[in-house]
């Protein structure tokens, strides 16, 4: 998913169920208006796994994670706080991140992630599909969600993420699961690895 704001080569990867809902639809007014536990989410505490090779640049751990969610307040806050704060503090955005450098050069970042749940740190080699962590919802977030970015540059404030695909992946098509290679699901759309 790309939600506006977020450049187009920058992903945000929310677990649904097979409804295409980040949880049970009996919960949407408690979303909006009162108060939502990030257990009751489906992405909360999702597995996150290196995509290849490469040596850990950063892992900030210490975000707390907000155990509650209010679309309502969520969304206000990030709109607002995030202008405020646009140039100063990259972890106020980010929450708990690690950055991994591949051997060519290329930066992955993954963003939100759950307090305490990594199981890397900084100046360890990665291999691909090690696990680096869990899905949390530290730091700009309206719901837990895995965000996700490959960039060339390490200033994570004015780093340009460049496009990325899957090697392969199944997308929904009219009901039933179709493979696709080389290619990146498209903006909501359902799929699975």
């Amino acid at each position: 998913m790309n939600p506006p704001g977020h450049h187009p080569d920058a992903k945000d990867f929310v677990a649904v169920n097979a409804q295409g809902a980040p949880y049970n639809r009996l919960r949407v007014l408690q979303h909006l208006f009162y108060k939502l536990r990030v257990t009751d989410t489906y992405a909360w505490g999702k597995e996150v796994f290196s995509p290849f090779s490469g040596l850990v640049l950063k892992a900030e751990n210490t975000a707390p994670d907000r155990i509650y969610l209010n679309l309502v307040h969520d969304l206000v806050k990030g709109l607002v706080l995030a202008r405020r704060l646009r140039n100063k503090d990259v972890g106020y955005f980010l929450g708990n991140y690690v950055v991994i450098e591949s051997e060519d050069g290329v930066l992955a970042v993954f963003a939100h992630l759950q307090q305490g749940s990594m199981t890397v740190s900084e100046g360890q080699s990665v291999r691909a599909g090690e696990l680096i962590g869990k899905v949390g919802n530290s730091g700009n977030t309206i719901q837990p969600h895995l965000h996700f970015q490959l960039m060339r540059e390490y200033d994570l404030r004015r780093a340009t993420p460049v496009p990325f695909v899957f090697d392969s992946c199944e997308v929904t098509k009219n009901g039933a699961w179709e493979m696709i290679n080389s290619a990146l699901p498209g903006n909501y759309e359902k799929f699975r690895v």
